[in-house]
């Protein structure tokens, strides 16, 4: 009988693989190739978001000062965005030398790509972790988590981050395993992976406290498996030389080739930045469940709930479940835990609650909901894959398994059409706990950069040909924008006018963020809108200025 089963395990393992490749892995390369293939289709759908202008020029700026030979210095004071690594700026104007589209447009396409890569990044995480099928999970599970997917074509800085970040915790999972000597090829690309996350935000220095964590522990454990305290020593002596040392001295030069501020100071500013970043000046309330908020002084649960409430519902309920799971393990396995495989899934989970903790311990001053958190998504979306799997397990030992992946497909497919929906605007997503896009109006932000204002642009250009016809480039119009002019002027035709006086524009373009679309009045001519939630809008303001104007003449009159 047992013989018999174990035929059938095999027989059954044997119709998931091709030629020796597991058929999870063959999804997994066309799930990239499907994401890389929507992201040639789409990238021009996107429009520039706030920080999008000064981190192009900062690029250009970087690229500058080496074409000069360092003697162009604008990049070492440029706002403050010289406090950020140049990776993925510098590549980008690079880039812009040779492309044959728009400055913007290639930087969608390129920003866009390197989301792909992050999505591959979590499907090695996950396969390293609990096999082929937990791998794709992760894979998708980042793929359809919209405040990533949203914004991997037009946020220069938060998503590179967070791929530099799910890369270099993939080989630190990795380097696990080879303790207390892994090999040098691998320490390699942990330090290659850190040096570039470290090239976009200084919040790279994480990897080194994680890898720092892991080697404490792994010392400490084996002294314990030996009841031997000088094996502990010699562990975390040879680990801290043989590993953490290697891995810093290939990270930090990394990081130092694209950030040339951080070249003239090279141990001093990058600690300055990170000091700065903790508790970074921003003088405005910020917008948390109805109530605007002081951001140097926010509810601690300001950060959780926006990062509960940008993940899909599937994957927030399988968070939810991860610490019990990870209870019962402990407790079915209090004597007989593996060493490696423990270590691995505890730094997993401490990559997601440790930051969060953190930035609420020492009350970091934080807007834009969630997204200076990105980097915490793609490992959120490894546990949640990992839960996935080995539920799937069980089920399939109970021969559930096809009604559970018919329920999967269902939930993906509803999930699916609601990032339809919003394209290109996925970013502005809550999930069915708070009562989605529409129930979190009002309560929580939705287009606090600006994206939507490319539709807006284009919704003004129509309305006003269809007002003028033939004759409406014979007329000028000046357009007054709330927020970030580029990300509205970078669209406008010739004979659209840019004003920073608001009162005096014939048009004003803005978004609802801090309620600003209320801010003058205005016949509202266009209104761009995801599931009937208000994004932002146009104000005809012309009439207005007439009114303004005859009221003038009648006062002068007297």
């Amino acid at each position: 009988m047992i013989g018999a089963k174990g035929g059938a395990g095999i027989r059954a393992e044997n119709a998931w693989r091709q030629d020796g490749v597991p058929i999870w892995d063959r999804l997994s390369w066309v799930l990239f190739i499907a994401a890389a293939a929507l992201v040639i289709l789409t990238f021009t759908d996107y429009g520039v978001t706030w920080d999008e202008d000064v981190h192009r020029w900062y690029g250009v700026f970087v690229l500058d000062y080496y074409l000069s030979f360092f003697h162009d210095l604008r990049a070492l004071h440029w706002g403050d965005v010289y406090n950020y690594g140049a990776a993925f700026d510098l590549a980008a104007a690079a880039l812009n030398q040779v492309s044959p589209f728009g400055i913007y447009e290639t930087r969608h396409l390129l920003n866009g790509m390197v989301g792909v890569i992050g999505i591959a990044g979590a499907w090695k995480l996950g396969r390293a972790l609990m096999g082929p099928r937990s791998g794709f999970l992760a894979a998708l599970f980042l793929l359809l988590t919209p405040n990533y997917y949203g914004q991997m074509f037009n946020n220069p800085k938060d998503v590179p981050f967070a791929v530099g970040m799910v890369w270099s915790l993939y080989y630190l999972i990795r380097v696990i395993p080879a303790l207390p000597l892994p090999p040098a090829k691998l320490l390699l690309k942990l330090g290659l992976a850190t040096g570039l996350a470290l090239g976009v935000r200084v919040g790279g220095l994480l990897i080194f406290g994680y890898l720092g964590l892991v080697l404490l522990i792994d010392a400490i454990w084996r002294g314990l498996e030996t009841r031997r305290p000088g094996v502990a020593v010699a562990a975390g002596s040879a680990s801290l030389w043989r590993v953490l040392l290697p891995v810093v001295v290939v990270a930090y030069p990394v990081m130092l080739l694209f950030w040339p501020w951080a070249q003239q100071a090279p141990f001093t500013r990058p600690l300055q930045t990170l000091a700065y970043f903790s508790h970074e000046i921003f003088p405005f309330p910020t917008l948390f469940d109805g109530r605007y908020v002081p951001a140097n002084d926010l509810p601690w649960a300001y950060l959780p709930t926006y990062i509960a409430l940008a993940l899909p519902e599937l994957i927030l309920v399988l968070l939810a479940a991860a610490p019990f799971a990870a209870l019962a393990q402990l407790w079915r396995h209090r004597l007989t835990l593996p060493r490696a495989p423990t270590l691995q899934l505890f730094i997993l989970g401490f990559a997601v609650v440790f930051p969060v903790a953190y930035a609420i311990a020492i009350k970091a001053v934080l807007f834009d909901g969630m997204r200076h958190f990105i980097f915490v998504l793609p490992p959120i979306a490894v546990i949640a894959a990992v839960l996935a799997d080995r539920g799937l397990a069980i089920l399939e030992r109970a021969r559930l398994g096809g009604y559970a992946y018919g329920a999967l497909a269902l939930y993906g497919l509803f999930h699916i059409s609601i990032m339809a929906r919003l394209h290109p605007d996925e970013y502005v997503y809550y999930n069915g706990f708070v009562g989605g896009v529409e129930g979190a109006a009002g309560l929580f932000k939705l287009d606090y950069w600006a994206n939507s204002y490319a539709e807006a642009v284009g919704g003004l250009e129509d309305y006003l040909r269809g007002e003028y016809g033939a004759d409406f480039k014979q007329h000028d119009f000046t357009v007054a924008v709330c927020g970030p002019p580029a990300s509205a002027a970078y669209y406008f035709p010739s004979n659209f006018i840019y004003t920073g006086s608001r009162d005096q524009a014939d048009f004003f373009i803005s978004f609802t963020k801090d309620d600003c679309e209320r801010s003058l009045p205005g016949k509202v001519v266009y209104r761009v809108e995801r599931l009937d939630t208000l994004l932002s809008e146009v104000i005809d303001r012309r009439d207005v200025l007439a009114e303004q104007r005859n009221a003038r003449i009648v006062a002068g009159g007297r």
